[in-house]
């Protein structure tokens, strides 16, 4: 037994080691991009930040048990499971996420007018360059197993009436 107990440890270890060092890479991610904008422009977009986690958790004290279950079933892809909340939203629930969009948007659309087109253009290059990296490369083919995992799990499941065709825009 204390073989398995070592094992354990060992692969946790691994684990929090590399959530650790993916949280650092994130962290530094966000200040490079932070570090060519005005000051005004950090504050905007933190406040969008800001905004989001707040619309969120506001959004998240109003579920009720049966949506909670909805967002914690494992057996639905994501598009699913949101999807299946959004058909059980409320009349407030739909009042806040529409309010929320609204929020997000026009702050969005006060930081896109303070962007001069060299920061476009700086955005535009992160964006290409994490786009080819082997990580965002790896992230991709990570969810496409995923979903394929997913529709094979459905369908032995004995769901082959839904074989998830014509619900999304795409495969990924």
């Amino acid at each position: 037994m204390k073989p398995f107990k070592i094992i354990a440890v060992f692969v946790l270890g691994i684990i929090l080691g590399i959530s650790t060092i993916n949280a650092q890479q994130t962290r530094e991610r966000n200040q490079l991009r932070l570090q060519n904008l005005t000051q005004e422009q950090q504050q905007l977009f933190q406040e969008q930040q800001a905004l989001i986690k707040q619309n969120r958790e506001t959004l998240k004290a109003t579920l009720t048990a049966e949506q909670l279950a909805i967002l914690e079933n494992t057996e639905l892809t994501k598009q699913e499971r949101h999807e299946a909340l959004v058909a059980t939203f409320t009349e407030a629930q739909q009042a806040l996420m529409a309010n929320n969009r609204d929020r997000v948007r026009e702050i969005k659309e006060q930081f896109r007018n303070t962007i001069t087109s060299e920061q476009r253009q700086q955005i535009r290059l992160q964006l290409r360059e994490h786009k080819n990296t082997e990580s965002g490369n790896e992230i991709r083919k990570n969810i496409r197993e995923q979903r394929k995992t997913n529709r094979k799990t459905n369908n032995s499941n004995g769901s082959e009436n839904d074989s998830g065709g014509g619900k999304g825009k795409g495969n990924g």
